[in-house]
C-alpha cells in the first residue's frame, strides 16, 4: 500500500534497488545473455553495472569486430585488456595498428582477418603462441606460398580458414598435414580444381579432423573428391612421415559450387560418421548426376542435419532423405506439395526447419503444416508471402517456439494479434523484413 502512494519516480527507484539486491553471480548470468550493444548500455548505468559488465566471464564467448583502430585511444585498450578478449575480427587494417593490437592483447586464441594484403601481418601472428583459430577472408593478393609458410607455424591451432586462396600445386597444400591438432579446415579456391592427392593426404594425415568446408568451381566433367586413402606420400616435404588415419571421422561436412560429380563411389565409403552436411552448388549441376548425391544420402546413417542452398529441386532425392533429420534448411529451392509430403512420412523427428526463399508449394500445404510436422519447435518461412489465415493456422503447431515471418507483408496486426493470444505467446514470432541474403551467408560460414 505505501509503494502505491509513493510518486512514479520513487517507485522506480525502489525497483532499481530491489535489482542491485540481486546476488551478483545472478546478474552476471543475465548480463552475459545480452547482446554487446545492450551490454554496453548497462555498463553505463552506474559504477557497479560497470564492473560487472568488464567480467572477462561476461565477454569469454564474444567476438570484437575492430575497424578503423587508428581511432582507439588507450582507455579502450585498458577495457579491453581487463576483459580479457580472446576473439577479434579484423577490418581494414594496416601493419602499424596490427602490431598495436597485438601487443595490447597477446592473450588472443581467435583472429579473423577480412583482408590479408601483407605478408608481414601473418609473420607478427606469431607472437599469438597460444593461437587455436584463424580465418583469413581474402588471401587473393597472397601466393599459397606466403600464406601457408606462416601458417603451418601456428601448432595448436584447431581450426583454419583459408578463403581466396590459390593452390597451383600439391607442394604447398601438402604442408597443411602438420598441423597435428586441426579439428575444423575450411579451404575456399578461386581456382578450377584443388592437387586433388595432395589434399587426400592432408585429409588422412589430420587424426582430429572433424569438420570440412570446401569450395572450388569445377568442370562438369571434372571428378574430385575420391577421398581414398592414398598409398604413399605424393610430395616429399618432410624427412618426418606421418601416419595416417585408415578411415576418415568427419562430423560435418560443407561443399560449395563444387558439383555433385565430386562425389564419387569411393568418396560414400567415408560418409558414414557424417552428423551435419551443407551443399550449394550451380543449378546445372544437379542434372548431371542426381543418382549420385541419391548415393550419398543413403549412406549417411547418422546424419542429423541437412543444409540445402540453391539446389534446383529437391523432389529428384526427397525419397532418399533419412529418417534420422532433426534440422533441414532448403533455401532458394523449388520444393513441391508432394516433397514435402514425402519429407513428412521419412523425416518425422524433424524439429528445425527453414524454407528461405524456397517455393513450389501452396497455401493449402502450408495450412497442413501441423499435421506434417508436429515435432517442429522451429520454422521458418521468410520471404515467403503469407496471409492471414495460414499465419492462424501455424499456431495450432504445439511444439512450435520460433517462427519467421519475415517478408510476409500481407499479414495483418490483428493476426499478429491473434496469434500471440492463441499460443499463450509460448511462440517467438519474427515479422520484419531482414535481408536473407545475410542469413544465407551466415548459414555457409556456420
Amino acid at each position: 500500500m505505501q509503494e502505491k502512494s509513493m510518486p512514479a519516480s520513487n517507485t522506480g527507484i525502489m525497483r532499481a534497488s530491489h535489482l542491485l539486491q540481486l546476488p551478483q553471480e545472478m546478474l552476471t548470468e543475465i548480463i552475459m545473455y545480452l547482446p554487446p550493444a545492450e551490454k554496453s548500455k548497462v555498463r553505463a548505468t552506474c559504477s557497479f553495472f560497470k564492473d560487472l559488465v568488464d567480467q572477462p566471464v561476461v565477454w569469454q564467448k564474444s567476438t570484437i569486430v575492430l575497424q578503423h583502430i587508428s581511432a582507439f585511444n588507450a582507455k579502450f585498450w585498458d577495457v579491453l585488456q581487463k576483459r580479457k578478449i580472446t576473439s577479434v575480427e579484423v577490418k581494414e587494417i594496416r601493419l602499424k595498428q596490427w602490431q598495436k593490437l597485438l601487443r595490447f592483447m597477446p592473450g588472443l586464441l581467435d583472429v579473423t582477418v577480412d583482408s590479408l594484403w601483407s605478408k608481414e601481418i601473418l609473420q607478427r601472428l606469431q607472437l599469438l603462441t597460444d593461437l587455436q583459430k584463424l580465418h583469413l577472408k581474402t588471401s587473393s593478393r597472397l601466393s599459397e606460398r606466403n600464406v601457408i609458410s606462416e601458417v603451418v607455424h601456428f601448432h595448436r591451432l584447431t581450426h583454419l580458414l583459408l578463403c581466396g586462396i590459390t593452390f597451383l600445386s600439391g607442394s604447398e597444400l601438402i604442408k597443411i598435414a602438420c598441423l597435428q591438432n586441426l579439428h575444423m579446415l575450411s579451404l575456399h579456391t578461386v581456382q578450377k580444381a584443388l592437387p586433388e592427392k595432395a589434399l587426400e593426404y592432408v585429409l588422412f594425415h589430420l587424426p582430429k579432423l572433424r569438420e570440412l568446408s570446401l569450395s572450388c568451381i569445377l568442370s562438369k566433367e571434372h571428378f574430385l573428391l575420391c577421398l581414398s586413402l592414398p598409398d604413399k606420400h605424393p610430395i616429399s616435404y618432410s624427412s618426418e612421415e606421418l601416419h595416417p588415419v585408415p578411415k576418415l571421422q568427419l562430423h560435418a561436412l560443407a561443399l560449395r559450387q563444387t558439383g555433385y560429380n565430386l562425389l564419387s563411389e569411393r568418396f560414400l565409403g567415408q560418409l558414414s560418421t557424417i552428423h551435419t552436411l551443407t551443399v550449394c552448388y550451380i543449378k546445372d549441376f544437379l542434372l548431371h548426376s542426381v543418382d549420385v548425391f541419391g548415393q550419398v544420402l543413403k549412406n549417411l546413417p547418422n546424419l542429423t542435419e541437412l543444409n540445402l542452398l540453391w539446389i534446383s529441386n529437391l523432389d529428384m532425392f526427397v525419397d532418399n532423405i533419412p529418417s534420422s533429420l532433426v534440422k533441414l534448411s532448403v533455401i532458394g529451392t523449388k520444393l513441391s506439395n508432394s516433397a514435402l509430403s514425402c519429407l513428412s512420412d521419412k523425416s518425422w523427428k524433424l524439429k528445425e526447419m527453414d524454407l528461405t526463399l524456397s517455393y513450389g508449394f501452396d497455401e493449402k500445404t502450408l495450412k497442413q503444416f501441423p499435421h506434417l510436422f508436429p515435432l517442429l519447435t522451429r520454422l521458418c518461412l521468410s520471404g515467403f508471402v503469407l496471409t492471414d489465415n495460414i499465419l492462424l493456422s501455424m499456431a495450432k503447431m504445439e511444439s512450435l517456439r520460433e517462427l519467421d515471418v519475415t517478408g510476409g507483408t500481407n499479414l495483418t496486426k490483428e493476426a499478429i494479434q491473434n496469434f500471440h493470444l492463441t499460443t499463450d505467446c509460448r511462440v517467438h514470432l519474427l515479422v520484419e523484413w531482414h535481408s536473407v541474403s545475410s542469413k544465407c551467408d551466415c548459414l555457409w560460414r556456420t
